[in-house]
């Protein structure tokens, strides 16, 4: 048996996570704090309620994809490649990209705000998908390769660019906890909106 067979791999990349992986948990719920202190400190209204309404429409469709993804995935058992993963290969964290973008409109922070999350979500993402697909390569090997090589890693493709099997279960979005994103997001949506205008 090999390593890439038994899951055990020689990479010290992937047996040694970089500290941004490892604290990725710890810094997802400090840097929404910060986004909600810097409203209440700052007290900004850019774009006024229509960058509200656009926020949460990023975060709707973030949200969307994100439970998309999650109804595919299990975790570390299979290669994904079905649904949105025919699309991009990290569609849980394009939804990520499109939640932050929508927190940053939400926040009243304009062109800051937006430039803040995006910033935040580059750093401890892309730090996470390069330890990520390095474990997946450890574990699957050449489909995975092939997959990666055909299918692009953030900006999904329009078309699909695999074939990938496999349907949409919503009990595996649910064991994949993601309800409890969607939970977060209505509650810091609040929250944002409630310090942008009860203290502006």
């Amino acid at each position: 048996m090999t390593d890439t067979q038994s899951g055990a791999s020689k990479d010290p990349v992937v047996n040694n996570p970089p500290f941004l992986v490892r604290r990725r948990t710890t810094f997802t719920w400090i840097i929404p704090l910060l986004l909600i202190a810097a409203v209440c400190i700052f007290r900004l209204n850019a774009g006024g309620v229509a960058s509200i309404i656009g926020g949460i429409a990023f975060i709707i469709l973030g949200e969307i994809v994100r439970f998309w993804a999650a109804g595919y995935i299990s975790k570390d058992a299979v290669i994904a490649t079905g649904g949105p993963y025919a699309h991009v290969r990290n569609p849980l964290y394009f939804g990520s990209l499109l939640l932050a973008i929508g927190y940053g409109l939400v926040s009243g922070l304009g062109i800051w705000g937006v430039a803040a999350m995006l910033a935040a979500f580059f750093v401890f993402h892309l730090a996470a998908i390069q330890y990520e697909e390095g474990f997946l390569k450890n574990k699957f090997g050449q489909p995975y390769l092939d997959y990666l090589a055909r299918v692009p890693r953030i900006i999904p493709s329009p078309t699909p660019r695999t074939q990938g099997e496999g349907s949409y279960a919503w009990e595996q979005s649910i064991r994949n906890r993601e309800h409890t994103s969607a939970i977060f997001a209505v509650v810091f949506v609040i929250a944002l909106v409630a310090c942008r205008f009860l203290l502006h």
